[in-house]
């Protein structure tokens, strides 16, 4: 068998050092912040924008968080698509 060519180890050490960046990338947090139309607490839609959170952050395994506003918290209510 032959010994490792001196193109290989270099083609080895520029891949490694390609893939690193999208490494680090991928391990980081991120936090995101959604706002409802709803109160946070009203049942049906308020809830389920909980549950959706709450679901986002389980799925990626804590990854990806969430921050959920109500009605009125950053924005008025109708104006949710404007913010």
């Amino acid at each position: 068998m032959k010994g490792a060519s001196r193109r290989g180890v270099l083609a080895g050490i520029t891949a490694g050092g390609l893939a690193a960046p999208a490494v680090l990338r991928a391990q980081s947090r991120l936090r995101w912040r959604m706002v409802t139309s709803w109160p946070r607490n009203l049942p049906g839609p308020g809830v389920s924008a909980r549950r959706l959170a709450e679901r986002i952050a389980a799925l990626s395994g804590g990854r990806l968080t969430v921050e959920l506003f109500g009605a009125g918290e950053i924005v008025p209510a109708f104006e949710v698509l404007d913010a």
